[in-house]
C-alpha cells in the first residue's frame, strides 16, 4: 500500500513537471497581482459603492454616493482593466512562456497572442458596430485565453527564427524581421476564426450553455438537478470556463426560486415551500462557500496546514474577497485551476455542503432560502439573511466550513510533499 501510494505521489510529480502543466502554471502565476486587484476592486464595488448593496443599506449611505459617483468609475474602469481582460492576459503570458520556451522571441509573440485573442472577441452590433466581446474577457474566457496563446507560441516555433545566436547589436530590428512571417499568419487566422463566429452568429463560451440551462423549467425543481448544476460547475470552473456570477446568476432567477417566495409572501411563512432542493436554495448559500469549490474552506486549510510561505502569502491576500465569494485570486493564485491534486475536493466539498444542507431541510431543522440576499453579503451571512435570520443554518454553515477544511486538508498536506519531493526529484535529476 505504501509502495502504491509513493508511486501515485511520483507520477502526479512527473505530471507537474509536464510541459504545458508548467507553462500554464507560470502564467497563472503571472496573472495572480492582476486577478488579486481586479477581485478586491470588484469587492469594494458591489460591497461599498453599489446603493442596493447590504453595507450602503444598513449605514445609509447610498445618498452619499449619489453626489461622488466618481469614485465609482474610477473603481470600475480598474475591474474592468484587470479582472475584466484577464482571459486577453492570459493568451499574453501563455505565449510568453511558449516562445520563451523554444527560444523565439517571447516579447513579439506576447504582444501578438493579445492581439489575436482581442481580434477573436471582436462582435459585431446590431446597429453595425464593432465592439469586444466582454463575456469572452473575463474569467469564464480563461481557457480560451490560454489555448490561443499556446497556438501563437507553438506558431513562433515553427514560422519564426530562434533568438539564442542573436547578438545584441541591431537585435531589434533582426528579432521584428526574424517574427514577421508568424506575426502576419497569426493574424489573418485570428481574422479568419473571428469573422466565422460572427457570420455564424454563437459564442464559444460555457456561460451560454449555463444561461440556455434556465430554459429547463421543469427540471429546475430537482435535487437531483440542482446536484448535477453543483457538478458541472465545478468542472467548468476548474478549467476556467465559466465564472461564479453566470451560476450564482442562475440560481437566483430560477423557476423554483420565483415559487417558493411568492409561497412565503402569499403565506407568510418560508417552512414548506414547494421547491425546498432547487440550485438556488442550495447551491449559493451552502455549496459555494466562499465562491465556486467552496474555497473559503481551501484558504482555512492553508492557513492551518499548509509550510509553503507563497501559499500563506496567496491565502491572506485572497481572505478577504473570498469571505464575500470573490474567489478569482485564490483559484489563480494557488494554483486550483487546471491543478489536478486539487480536483477531487473541488468538486467534492460543494457537493456534500449541499448534501448536508439538503438533509437538514429535510429533517425540518431549518427553512428553505427563499429571499433575495443584497449584493456583498458575505458568504457566511447569506443563509441566515435568506432565511429571515433562522439561526439553525449559521450551524450549518460552520458545519460545511468545518468539514469542507477536513476535505481539503490531507490535498493541502500532499501539495507540501510533492513541492518538497518535486524539488529534490529535480535536483536529482538534473
Amino acid at each position: 500500500m505504501w509502495v502504491r501510494r509513493e508511486q501515485i505521489i511520483r507520477k502526479i510529480i512527473r505530471l507537474q513537471q509536464n510541459e504545458l502543466y508548467q507553462l500554464v502554471q507560470k502564467s497563472l502565476n503571472l496573472l495572480f497581482p492582476f486577478v488579486l486587484i481586479g477581485s478586491i476592486s470588484q469587492l469594494i464595488q458591489i460591497t461599498m459603492l453599489n446603493r442596493n448593496s447590504l453595507l450602503p443599506t444598513i449605514f445609509g449611505f447610498s445618498s452619499w454616493l449619489s453626489r461622488y459617483r466618481f469614485i465609482e468609475i474610477i473603481f470600475d474602469h480598474l475591474t474592468s482593466l484587470t479582472l475584466g481582460i484577464v482571459a486577453a492576459l492570459a493568451a499574453f503570458s501563455m505565449a510568453h512562456y511558449t516562445a520563451k520556451r523554444y527560444q523565439r522571441d517571447e516579447k513579439l509573440a506576447s504582444i501578438t497572442g493579445l492581439i489575436a485573442y482581442l481580434i477573436l472577441t471582436v462582435r459585431y452590433t446590431n446597429n453595425g458596430e464593432l465592439a469586444f466581446g466582454q463575456d469572452m474577457l473575463g474569467m469564464g474566457g480563461l481557457f480560451l485565453g490560454f489555448l490561443v496563446g499556446y497556438l501563437v507560441g507553438l506558431s513562433f516555433k515553427h514560422l519564426a527564427n530562434s533568438q539564442q545566436d542573436k547578438s545584441s547589436s541591431g537585435v531589434t530590428w533582426n528579432r521584428a524581421l526574424d517574427s514577421l512571417r508568424a506575426i502576419i499568419i497569426v493574424l489573418v487566422v485570428a481574422i479568419c476564426f473571428s469573422i466565422l463566429l460572427n457570420w455564424l452568429a454563437i459564442s464559444v463560451l460555457p456561460d451560454q450553455v449555463i444561461l440556455r440551462l434556465q430554459s429547463l423549467k421543469a427540471n429546475q425543481t430537482s435535487l437531483l438537478f440542482s446536484v448535477a448544476i453543483v457538478i458541472l460547475a465545478g468542472i467548468m470552473t476548474f478549467f476556467g470556463l465559466t465564472s461564479m456570477p453566470i451560476l450564482a446568476h442562475f440560481g437566483r432567477n430560477g423557476v423554483a426560486m420565483t415559487a417558493n417566495l411568492n409561497y412565503a409572501l402569499i403565506h407568510h411563512t418560508i417552512w414548506g415551500v414547494p421547491y425546498p432542493f432547487s440550485l438556488g436554495t442550495l447551491y449559493e448559500s451552502f455549496g459555494a462557500i466562499g465562491g465556486t469549490g467552496s474555497t473559503l474552506s481551501l484558504v482555512i486549510a492553508i492557513f492551518l496546514f499548509s509550510n509553503q510561505r507563497d501559499q500563506q502569502l496567496i491565502g491572506r491576500w485572497s481572505l478577504l474577497p473570498v469571505l464575500f465569494n470573490f474567489n478569482s485570486a485564490i483559484l489563480v493564485g494557488v494554483p486550483v485551476l487546471g491543478n489536478g491534486l486539487y480536483i477531487i475536493p473541488f468538486l467534492l466539498v460543494p457537493l456534500v455542503n449541499v448534501g448536508i444542507a439538503a438533509s437538514a431541510i429535510a429533517l425540518h431543522l431549518m427553512p428553505a432560502v427563499v429571499y433575495q440576499v443584497p449584493l456583498g453579503t458575505p458568504s457566511l451571512l447569506q443563509a441566515l439573511i435568506g432565511t429571515n435570520g433562522n439561526w439553525v443554518t449559521l450551524l450549518v454553515m460552520a458545519l460545511n466550513v468545518g468539514i469542507g477544511v477536513w476535505l481539503y486538508r490531507p490535498f493541502v498536506k500532499l501539495s507540501n510533499r510533492l513541492n518538497t519531493q518535486g524539488d529534490g526529484l529535480d535536483a536529482t535529476e538534473r
